[in-house]
């Protein structure tokens, strides 16, 4: 469960729908999932999207996501009301099988980097 009073960084794995090229979603991603959602600052930290060329346990995920935002509620909030969004949630629909989508609800371990 999310704390809906601290930020949240959330990874989404998942695959196209059968027939859907990754391509198809790289490009959505690019021009009009990752820009809108950046577009909100106010509540989207940062987002970052990866084709995944190999699983080497063999699960199945052609894109994973990392999504960190200010408050999960908020986000929550804002991805299923602002009308900015609509084309991110249609295309999202049209292109990714609901059943394969996972989210893990991380945190930063702190540290120094090396």
């Amino acid at each position: 469960m999310t704390s809906t009073s601290r930020p949240v960084v959330a990874v989404n794995l998942f695959s196209m729908l059968p027939g859907v090229d990754p391509a198809a979603f790289e490009r959505f991603s690019t021009e009009v999932d990752r820009p809108t959602c950046l577009a909100h600052r106010d509540v989207v930290r940062r987002f970052e999207a990866f084709r995944v060329n190999e699983a080497p346990d063999g699960s199945p995920a052609d894109i994973l996501e990392v999504l960190e935002v200010t408050d999960w509620a908020a986000w929550e909030q804002l991805r299923d009301t602002h009308p900015t969004m609509k084309p991110v949630t249609d295309g999202f629909d049209e292109l990714v099988d609901p059943a394969t989508v996972r989210t893990y609800f991380t945190h930063l371990i702190p540290g120094e980097l090396r």
